[in-house]
């Protein structure tokens, strides 16, 4: 059985009745764009891919946001999760007694500590074992990586897999983190395939840089009933500076291993948790925009459902044909990175979702950013040449230095700007990280985002750069002795 085919057989997804426009946010919270309308362009700011493809969407207060499903009354992820596998396992033409095994990766339900696969497995009246697993935005490759191998060892022979996505309440409504959140399941079946189809090559990797990118809080809410908080933490900034790296990575090796190129691969499937990614993915690897698509704008951040959700559209869209090779890759915060090839086979679908309220097809085409040729760093100002200026002066150097770098960022008039404004006042979370990227290449040093926030001014932000140069400077004197330059790091 180990050289047997085996992959994906069917395809379904589910999602909530209410479609959520920008314009809930507008209605209810309108404070929370008096600061936020104002045209936030980046030309020739962008220091790498991702800074590159962000660019467009700061002058967009919802950052490519336009639509998302979100749970209503009567509706929870069990109803979701269970409408959506038993799609899967109709369009596999399979009754429940041929499910062997039911694996379950749900993330947010309603069920707080251990995962609902036996509660899934009771609504199905399914009687086969069910197991639950966990990696974040990662977890439906990560199940079809573990479901392939038990399939191929002859332990099961139709494996029911369900992923789903319930973000829209654990994040506050005043947290522009709600503008991404979206709902929603998917399902697939995988068992056996014709010759030569299903998985070829697989590679996942772990994604521990991006630890403290997300924080998850339990909390309590109106009714006194525990549900989990989720924000954004310390290390957000990382999810960006990992992109390009991960999916280079982990698309390069899966390809190596299906004895492929990236080149035979009539289609992408990447995860697009923001309205961006599918464009760093493709500038990432060389690959054309109209290899793939970006359901951001349907349906927002849907976590593990993305890749059942993109390769669905992409099926029914007549972009995957069978014995097509496909290439699905995901990336999860503080979990795992993935990619998997595979020759497409013969996959029904289920039922089609609603269609979006105001999207269109053009909306979902990929279109990487311009990008200049033009050098990032404002008015030839280099780290070398900082440290290399009178000390006297090197105070205002970094203060006109940072003063040009938000005039660009937020693209605002330079006399508009103080050196004593307060940053928090400045910044959202977004162009924080596009500031804290451009130091780190320009200055060659790292500042954490909540150096950013509180009474922090542009003017002390200098005086704590100028102090971690210096410091920089000199841990890496060579007539610093080891271990007082191990004291001095410290």
């Amino acid at each position: 059985m180990t050289n047997c085919s085996v992959g994906v057989c069917s395809l379904a997804v589910s999602f909530p009745q209410i479609i959520r426009t920008n314009d809930y946010w507008l209605d209810r919270f309108p404070h929370l764009f008096e600061r936020k309308r104002r045209n936030t362009r980046l030309d020739n700011y962008g220091v790498d891919i991702w800074s590159q493809e962000v660019a467009p969407y700061l002058s967009d207060s919802f950052r490519g946001s336009v639509e998302r499903r979100v749970l209503g009354e009567g509706e929870s992820s069990l109803t979701l999760e269970c409408a959506a596998a038993r799609e899967a396992i109709a369009s596999a033409k399979l009754s429940d007694d041929e499910i062997d095994l039911l694996i379950v990766a749900s993330l947010f339900g309603e069920h707080i500590g251990t995962g609902h696969a036996t509660y899934l497995a009771h609504q199905l009246e399914l009687q086969c074992p069910a197991w639950n697993l966990e990696s974040t935005c990662s977890s439906a490759l990560v199940a079809l990586e573990n479901a392939q191998a038990l399939v191929q060892v002859g332990g099961y022979r139709n494996i029911l897999v369900v992923v789903s996505h319930f973000g829209s309440r654990t994040v506050e409504a005043e947290d522009s983190l709600s503008w991404s959140m979206g709902d929603g399941a998917g399902a697939f079946v995988v068992g056996l395939l014709k010759p030569h189809q299903g998985i070829l090559g697989s590679k996942i990797v772990h994604t521990a840089q991006t630890c403290g990118a997300y924080l998850h809080e339990l909390v309590t809410d109106a009714q006194g009933q525990p549900q989990i908080r989720t924000r954004t933490g310390e290390n957000a900034s990382m999810l960006a500076q990992t992109a390009v790296d991960f999916v280079r990575q982990c698309c390069e090796a899966a390809v190596a291993k299906a004895g492929v190129s990236l080149a035979q691969i009539d289609f992408f499937a990447f995860n697009t948790p923001t309205a961006w990614y599918a464009s760093v993915c493709t500038r990432a690897l060389g690959i054309a925009p109209e290899r793939t698509i970006n359901l951001y704008p349907r349906y927002a951040n849907i976590g593990p459902v993305l890749p059942v959700a993109n390769l669905y559209h992409a099926v029914q869209a007549g972009k995957i044909q069978e014995n097509d090779l496909v290439l699905v890759y995901t990336k999860g915060a503080a979990a795992t990175a993935a990619a998997t090839v595979m020759r497409w086979g013969d996959v029904a679908l289920g039922k089609m979702p609603a269609p979006p309220i105001s999207v269109t097809f053009q909306d979902e085409i990929v279109q990487p950013a311009n990008i200049s040729n033009s050098s990032a760093t404002t008015n030839n100002f280099s780290r070398a040449k900082l440290l290399a200026s009178n000390p006297k002066i090197q105070q205002q150097m970094l203060e006109i230095y940072l003063l040009d770098s938000l005039s660009s960022l937020l693209q605002v008039p330079r006399e508009k700007l103080d050196r004593e404004q307060y940053l928090a006042v400045l910044l959202d979370s977004l162009t924080a990280i596009m500031l804290k990227n451009q130091l780190a290449t320009d200055l060659q040093i790292q500042v954490t985002l909540s150096q950013f926030l509180g009474e922090q001014s542009i003017a002390s932000l200098a005086e704590l750069l100028l102090n971690k140069l210096a410091l920089v400077n000199l841990i890496s004197t060579e007539a610093i002795a080891p271990a007082e330059r191990e004291i001095l790091s410290l």
